[in-house]
């Protein structure tokens, strides 16, 4: 599968919300998600633009907790983050990150942020409130192949626009390296 993805740093959260609302946009769980990344000590994931994670879920609507391991491939443009995604369900965030301990991975920055829920069709709206970042949207959609890739990508647009914002606002970084490049910023 694909994960055809736009972010946007958010200017007004409130209105932002609204506008969603208005565009038919229906308000889902609220959850606190923390990622922890892992690489090899190469970093060969990090150089070759790939994702291995590890997220642990905890829906602060129901009080179901739920984890993942993911992969993410290589960005496939340079216009959005657009990825291959393979997700699967694990039952204990702890024992996954042992595992990929115990093969020789190491864990990267962990990253924790609140994340509203919004759904409309197939898309998937992320109001994410990122500790040490500041506040993002993305929109989403899943789609199974290439073929279905643009278009998905031109219905993100449309709504990126009648929510007021640009191609010039996209954020083609992940907050991992946001959270790599402020905490190097930090130190110097």
């Amino acid at each position: 599968m694909i994960e055809v993805e736009i972010k946007v740093c958010i200017k007004n959260k409130k209105r932002l919300e609204q506008g969603m609302e208005q565009l038919g946009f229906m308000k889902g769980s609220l959850l606190r998600e923390t990622d922890w990344y892992f690489d090899n000590m190469e970093g060969t994931f990090r150089k070759s633009d790939k994702a291995l994670r590890i997220r642990q879920c905890e829906n602060l609507t129901s009080k179901e907790n739920i984890s993942y391991i993911t992969y993410k491939g290589p960005k496939l443009d340079n216009i959005s983050m657009t990825r291959k995604e393979l997700e699967i369900r694990i039952d204990d965030a702890k024992t996954g990150k042992e595992i990929l301990q115990n093969l020789g991975f190491l864990p990267v920055f962990p990253v924790v942020k609140l994340r509203q829920y919004f759904h409309k069709d197939d898309m998937t709206a992320c109001l994410d409130q990122v500790e040490n970042l500041g506040d993002y949207l993305e929109l989403e959609i899943i789609v199974e192949n290439e073929e279905g890739r643009e278009e998905a990508l031109n219905r993100i647009f449309l709504f990126l626009e009648k929510l007021g914002y640009g191609t010039d606002d996209i954020i083609k970084t992940s907050y991992l390296s946001m959270l790599q490049q402020k905490y190097n910023n930090d130190i110097k």
